[in-house]
Order: structure tokens, then C-alpha cells, then sequence
């Protein structure tokens, strides 16, 4: 079922909503056997037994192997859409998560960045940060080299999690920040140390049950949190899509991921705002280009000059 307006409403202040039941119980059984698999080589309760019995639990972090990366295989499978695991791959087949991502993107054409299979798991996770006012983020430069803008909705993308199992307090669920998203524009704003922006709202755990979503905007701000039960794990297959208008600088394929960067960063700060738009940059005069959205550029791009992108403005060049 797609959202209500009332939903619809709270996705948007809040930048984040939670969707349950958009799974059946089944689908989340088979999913997770297959995610399981490709992590652990088995299931995860024999994990734990083998790592109880040898007093060692072995890393199932992915590692990297493409030019470009991806999020990396494992030592048994791949956790990169598509896995190859049809319980997996047919989650995106869909049609009410998909009617929710293009609600919450605000268009009948939303277009895939990617996805991937994101395991945690209790006994070797290291994916936080030693303090709880420590490591908040947003995930927008995963796929996006434009930085945010304070025009929400129209260039942001939306990710999502599928929770495959029950996703308790003690078992590390996300910490997001409400109405982060509509803040993050604002170039003053360091996310080093939330407690430095009292702007911000208290973080909130985003806990659930199998079969639900969590769709949040590419802008909000959102940390992880240690495992108050090592004896968990906690399990998400994620999507993220873009509206289709703004897909072009908002996707895994374009030339800004990883050790990319040290190449593409230099060669754009060099090069005409034309052959920019060639890699999808929007050109000078669009709407995007406001006194924020410069400033985080000359901060990005120190070494670029963007004349062109401030004439619209009235800026001095």
C-alpha cells in the first residue's frame, strides 16, 4: 500500500519514515538465508557456534576488488545487487516499495543509483564510533558529487533498508537525526561533533520488524551505534533511487567513487562548465546553483573557478 498523506507528510519533516509490512515473513526467511550465506559461508547461528567453539569470530567485512569499487565481495558470495541469489534479488520486483520511493521522491520516474547487502554483525563489528556524539553522517556522497541544497526533494536521493529480521534496541539499529536533511545545506554546519550544532534534534533509534522499510533522504544525518549484544547480527538490503531528472549526477556509475576521485576531482576543477555537463553537472544557470550551493563547490572544488555558475546570482566573478 502506498503512503498516506499523513505518511507522505511525516517523510518529508522528518526526512525518514519507517514502513512496516511491505514484506511478507516469507520473503524476509528466504532473504536472509541467502544473505547469511554469502556473509558467513552458512547460517548465522552455526557462525556464532563455530566462533563459540574456537573463542575467534572471523571478519565478514567485504573487501573491494573492482577498479571502480562496488561494496566489495566476500569469501563466499556477493553482496553487490545483483547477488545472483534470486530471494535477494527479486525484493527490488516490488511494486509498493517502488510506488513509496517515487512518493517520497515526489515523481513517476525515479531511476536506480544501486544497492547492496549490508550486514553488521555483533561479535567483529567495528562500524561506529567510540563516542555517541561521534560519526554522524549523511550517505549523499555515496552517489552524488553535487553537496547538498537547501532545496529539498528536488536534488537529493532516497535510500532505503529492507529489515530481513526483527532489528531490536540492543542489536545496533541506525540513529538518525529528525529534520537533519533540511539542514545540511548550510555550509557553516561540521558534523564532527554533533553536540557543536545544537540545531540539531535528539538522534532516535530507528528499530523494526522484519518485513519493514526505512526510506530517508540522502541529506538526513544518521550514525551507527555499537552492538549492546554481541550475539546479533542486523541485516539490511538496501536500495537507493533518484528522481530521473537529477539521475545523472546522482549514481553509483559515475566516475566519483572511491580511489576515483583523486582523478575526476582534478580533471573537473580544470575543465569547461560544458564538458562538466558531459559527466552531468548541471550547467550555469540552473536552479541548483544558490549562494549555499557555491560555497560548498569553492570548498569541494577549491581549485575551480566558478565564474560562470555565479553570473546568475549577480555575484562578483
Amino acid at each position: 500500500m502506498p503512503l498516506t498523506s499523513t505518511q507522505l507528510d511525516a517523510f518529508h519533516r522528518e526526512g525518514f519514515i519507517i514502513v512496516p509490512d511491505l514484506f511478507e515473513p516469507a520473503q524476509m526467511r528466504a532473504a536472509l538465508v541467502e544473505m547469511e550465506r554469502i556473509f558467513y559461508g552458512n547460517s548465522f547461528a552455526e557462525y556464532m557456534v563455530e566462533s563459540d567453539a574456537t573463542e575467534q569470530a572471523k571478519s565478514i567485512e567485504p573487501v573491494p576488488t573492482k577498479a571502480v569499487p562496488h561494496y566489495g565481495d566476500t569469501e563466499y558470495g556477493r553482496p553487490q545487487f545483483p547477488t545472483g541469489a534470486e530471494a535477494l534479488d527479486r525484493l527490488i520486483q516490488n511494486d509498493a516499495y517502488l510506488d513509496i520511493f517515487e512518493q517520497c521522491l515526489g515523481t513517476d520516474e525515479a531511476s536506480y543509483c544501486n544497492a547492496h547487502l549490508f550486514m553488521r554483525s555483533g561479535p567483529t563489528d567495528k562500524r561506529h564510533s567510540e563516542f555517541s556524539w561521534q560519526g554522524y553522517h549523511m550517505d549523499h556522497y555515496t552517489n552524488c558529487f553535487l553537496p547538498p541544497s537547501h532545496a529539498v526533494g528536488a536534488f537529493d536521493y532516497v535510500n532505503s533498508a529492507v529489515y530481513l529480521h526483527d532489528v531490536e534496541l540492543d542489536g545496533a539499529p541506525m540513529h538518525v537525526i529528525p529534520r537533519s536533511h533540511r539542514q545540511v545545506g548550510d555550509p557553516r554546519l561540521a558534523m564532527d561533533d554533533i553536540r557543536k550544532v545544537p540545531e540539531f534534534a535528539e538522534p532516535i533509534p530507528t528499530a523494526a520488524k522484519a518485513g519493514s522499510a526505512l526510506f530517508y533522504s540522502s541529506y538526513l544525518v544518521h550514525a551507527a551505534i555499537p552492538f549492546e549484544n554481541k550475539r546479533k547480527q542486523r541485516a539490511f538490503w538496501t536500495l537507493s533511487m533518484a528522481r530521473a531528472d537529477n539521475s545523472r549526477w546522482s549514481k553509483l556509475a559515475n566516475p566519483w567513487s572511491g580511489p576515483e576521485r583523486e582523478f575526476i576531482r582534478p580533471f573537473w576543477e580544470k575543465t569547461t562548465p560544458r564538458v562538466r555537463s558531459l559527466f552531468g553537472w548541471p550547467p550555469p544557470g540552473h536552479p541548483y546553483y544558490t549562494e549555499a550551493t557555491l560555497e560548498n563547490l569553492a570548498c569541494l572544488f577549491p581549485n575551480m573557478d566558478l565564474t560562470l555558475y555565479k553570473k546568475q546570482l549577480g555575484q562578483p566573478s
